[in-house]
């Protein structure tokens, strides 16, 4: 016995609206694999960066210099950036009606999002670098 609706699904047609068209499960999946990354990853970088606060220059690169804390922020660097990236697709996607502003809106997007990742990671590499 099905459910009388007025919403009609892409796949499968008039009526079948509560029926999933598989197209969100690889997107929540990865967000989801991505927030686990994450968590440890920020508590470990938020752990790491309140324990330079009041170390000089020199104290704050051998803090950083050394390959764990490096790694550790560059990893959450990177994988923020891809989680949020992620993230401001979907709104993107389901907000921005207009196809050329939308295709615009994820460009940018992509280039935002690979431009604070790469600036992280510059930041980190040279405040590690040794003098």
């Amino acid at each position: 016995m099905s459910i009388p609706t007025h919403f009609k699904s892409g796949r499968s047609g008039h009526g079948a609206a509560y029926v999933s068209d598989h197209e969100g499960s690889a997107h929540a999946h990865f967000m989801r694999i991505s927030s686990y990354a994450l968590a440890p990853l920020g508590a470990l970088s938020a752990w790491w960066l309140a324990g330079v606060v009041g170390k000089t220059l020199e104290g704050v690169r051998a803090e950083i210099g050394r390959p764990l804390p490096a790694l550790i922020l560059i990893a959450f660097a990177v994988v923020g950036m891809i989680h949020a990236r992620q993230g401001m697709n979907e709104i993107i996607e389901d907000y921005v009606h207009d196809a050329a502003l939308r295709e615009k809106a994820l460009r940018w997007n992509r280039i935002a999002s690979i431009a604070i990742a790469a600036a992280w990671t510059l930041a980190i590499m040279l405040i590690a670098a040794p003098k």
